[in-house]
């Protein structure tokens, strides 16, 4: 016999749920490893130690923006959770997926501010978001679609919100691909382009506010599976 909480033996919203914090926790921190000053003995003045820190600006702007967007990826991951009641095996894949991928952004990103003038770490970092979001978005879209799955229906203002949101990340990403193209030169000069997410952020609040009801979908089939 399951209980509300759970969909199978042992499985239970509440076990991906702290599978999901525990990833992003350490993911988001060991971004700061990559954070190194150079040996003791290389450090001979103020000057080289300010020199020093310098070299390390590109790394601290891929520390930044991958901090933020990890925990705009586990805010949006909690909040589409409250309205989950259990899982099921679908869900529980999309979500393992996304896992893997937010586990690579440590990686990517010290890709990004070791070789931050080289196109291909700006692709792979970009292509790591990419994935990320779109995981995000079949997530949204699998809750969504499944309000049997829920406590309560994921509302439409609630879901059209996580698409701009998640959306324009994408948008944000092929964009830094093309920054980084154009200006090659510039170390981690295409990661600025995630600075956009201020803009987007209020947007898909506006979004979400709006009072139009909740929208249960119809067109699905809403069995639960293991």
């Amino acid at each position: 016999m399951t209980t509300p909480n759970s969909t199978g033996p042992g499985i239970s919203k509440h076990r991906i749920e702290a599978l999901t914090d525990g990833i992003y926790a350490v993911a988001m921190t060991l971004l700061v490893i990559e954070l190194k000053l150079p040996a003791h003995d290389i450090i001979r003045s103020q000057a080289d130690l300010i020199n020093a820190v310098g070299q390390l600006v590109p790394k601290f702007i891929a520390w930044i923006i991958s901090f933020l967007v990890l925990a705009l990826f586990w805010l949006g991951h909690h909040r589409m959770f409250n309205n989950v009641r259990h899982v099921d095996g679908k869900l529980i894949a999309l979500n393992l997926l996304q896992l893997a991928f937010a586990s690579l952004i440590p990686f990517s990103s010290a890709l990004s501010g070791e070789f931050g003038t080289a196109l291909f770490s700006q692709i792979f970092y970009s292509a790591n978001m990419i994935m990320l979001a779109m995981l995000a978005i079949l997530i949204a879209r699998y809750i969504f679609k499944h309000p049997a799955l829920c406590v309560h229906p994921m509302g439409e203002n609630q879901y059209r919100a996580a698409q701009v949101r998640i959306g324009g990340l994408i948008f944000i990403s092929i964009v830094a691909v093309v920054i980084a193209t154009l200006l090659p030169a510039t170390p981690a000069i295409g990661n600025m382009a995630f600075m956009l997410m201020i803009v987007i952020m209020p947007i898909s609040r506006r979004i979400e506010a709006r009072n139009s009801g909740t929208s249960t979908p119809t067109n699905e089939s809403t069995t639960l599976s293991v």
